[in-house]
């Protein structure tokens, strides 16, 4: 297995999570460049916030405060930006939006679009984990605070990962998030917008267990995108319509849950 390889390299690969085994995605994970990107930036962050220590307990404070900043922030980024209307709407955002999340939705077992982008994560770690972490104690609690979010994104991806593999966990608590995340995608949009938590869910009144405790959805697959939408807002659907090739074909056999 070639272990440091380029996103061209890595997405001509036909990663379709419905024909994937476990070892497939573990494969797939550990090869993704964003997800090595990361680790590159733990192992640097420990290294220096270690190397500059000056209170422990600040630092674990730190890293178990970077570790909790990623659940509020992934839910307010889901629930409101990347669930909103607002970027389709914005001719120089749609492209962005399309990548980040329509696609996502469109091709749920597509593991190509299911990782998020160094472009769309690395700026909001750096810019909300490393101040937090500098107000608590300086360079090595930043330090910590970033270590933190990026170990919280790389354990979130991988999970997200699984509940869209086509195996049953063994786990009870990978199940139930499981259940809970694929009811998104296709029962419900506009809940459970959590990934490996739903505290903040069960905060804001958006959290349900059961597909029965809230009702179908139309747009769960499109998240409103509708034909009238891409009449009024054509840029997603001129990107969509301009995909050719192996890769779209690809996308469609993995359309399907």
């Amino acid at each position: 297995m070639r272990l440091f390889i380029g996103y061209k390299a890595w997405k001509e690969e036909e990663y379709l999570l419905n024909r994937m085994t476990f070892d497939d995605l573990v494969k797939a994970y550990v090869t993704y460049p964003a997800i090595q990107v990361y680790a590159l930036i733990l192992i640097a962050a420990v290294t220096a916030g270690v190397a500059t220590i000056q209170s422990i307990p600040l630092f674990f404070l730190s890293l178990v405060l970077g570790a909790l900043i990623f659940p509020i922030a992934w839910y307010i980024t889901h629930r409101f930006i990347l669930h909103g209307s607002w970027m389709y709407k914005t001719p120089w955002l749609a492209g962005l939006w399309k990548r980040v999340h329509y696609d996502h939705h469109r091709y749920p077992n597509d593991l190509s679009v299911l990782f998020g982008g160094l472009h769309t994560t690395l700026p909001p770690i750096l810019l909300i984990a490393g101040p937090v972490g500098w107000l608590i104690g300086g360079l090595p609690c930043a330090c910590a605070a970033v270590a933190g979010t990026v170990t919280m994104t790389m354990y979130t991806e991988f999970l997200h990962a699984g509940e869209h593999l086509a195996f049953e966990p063994k786990s009870k608590f990978w199940r139930d998030i499981k259940r809970r995340h694929l009811a998104h995608h296709f029962h419900n949009e506009n809940g459970n917008y959590g990934i490996a938590e739903f505290f903040w869910d069960r905060t804001f009144g958006t959290f349900y267990p059961e597909t029965a405790d809230a009702p179908r959805s139309a747009t769960a697959r499109n998240l409103g995108y509708t034909d009238e939408m891409a009449e009024k807002f054509p840029w997603v659907k001129e990107l969509t319509e301009a995909e050719a090739g192996p890769r779209k074909a690809m996308r469609n056999r993995g359309a399907v849950s």
